[in-house]
């Protein structure tokens, strides 16, 4: 596989512009992206999050409902790790990754500059592993 043919879409958990510090279900939408390996990146759509509300904290019907917004995504970006995340890492095709930055432009540079890390955990979990790294990007 060429460079050019690596390539992520990626889901961030927004709110007002900014990269969200709360777990990722709790997000008030999400902005979806192309990132390639080559160092580019796109903006592709926002998507409101319309997930059921929790019936207890770390509800798995959350984590069902907003994976479900986000058919197509491959990696979840959050400003805070959650039961949920850990749920994700442990048992879906999904990779998480933790952030404390909260400018989008800062996360997506971030994102490019750990591309290769990223994209092999995407890979493993393609093939129906589930590597137990969650990346945490600062």
């Amino acid at each position: 596989m060429t460079d050019g043919d690596k390539t992520l879409c990626i889901a961030v958990g927004c709110e007002r512009g900014k990269v969200a510090r709360k777990h990722f279900g709790d997000c008030p939408e999400f902005h979806v992206y192309k990132v390639h390996a080559d160092g580019t990146y796109q903006f592709i759509t926002t998507k409101q999050n319309l997930s059921p509300e929790e019936k207890q904290h770390a509800d798995p019907n959350k984590l069902k409902g907003v994976l479900g917004e986000l058919s197509g995504c491959e990696v979840v970006v959050s400003g805070l790790l959650s039961p949920n995340f850990i749920r994700m890492r442990d048992t879906k095709p999904v990779q998480p990754v933790v952030t404390s930055i909260t400018d989008i432009d800062a996360l997506l540079h971030a994102i490019t500059a750990t591309f290769d890390q990223v994209f092999a955990l995407v890979t493993a979990r393609r093939r129906g592993e589930r590597p137990q790294t969650i990346p945490v990007l600062e």
